[in-house]
């Protein structure tokens, strides 16, 4: 019975280390290392010299700042209020294709698309490696 019992329990570890549940993020995160992350509807995230192995979903309404972070995946963030990365880096794309979203570039890069349809962007001493697919003004 110890040894259904235990195997039982090693089963359970096994099928709940290989979840991967987004964290919610609504204040602002220093010094810290996250995977993938979730921005709700209407929050305001700020990220000071953080890093996030994955992606970020922005949803409606929502703010996000980047400071001195790196992201290693991508942003989505179609129905975003505002994206603002300041010394920050992108690896993947940036999808920012509908709604008004103003996207803010100071000193980042990033390395993968940026896809926008009516969007103010703003960038200074900034890098896009990737295409700009769409309407940015």
């Amino acid at each position: 019975m110890q040894k259904i019992i235990s195997g039982l329990m090693f089963s359970m570890l096994l099928t709940c280390s290989s979840l991967s549940l987004a964290a919610v993020c609504n204040k602002t995160i220093t010094n810290t290392a996250l995977g993938q992350l979730i921005v709700p509807t209407g929050a305001t995230c700020t990220l000071n010299m953080a890093a996030v192995d994955g992606s970020i979903n922005v949803q409606k309404n929502a703010n996000l700042v980047l400071n001195n972070s790196s992201v290693s995946g991508a942003i989505q963030a179609d129905t975003a209020k505002s994206l603002k990365l300041v010394n920050s880096s992108v690896e993947g794309d940036v999808n920012a294709a509908s709604g008004s979203t103003q996207i803010s570039l100071n000193k980042a890069m990033i390395s993968g698309n940026l896809y926008c349809s009516n969007i103010k962007l703003q960038s200074n001493m900034s890098s896009i490696e990737g295409k700009i697919i769409g309407k940015c003004q």
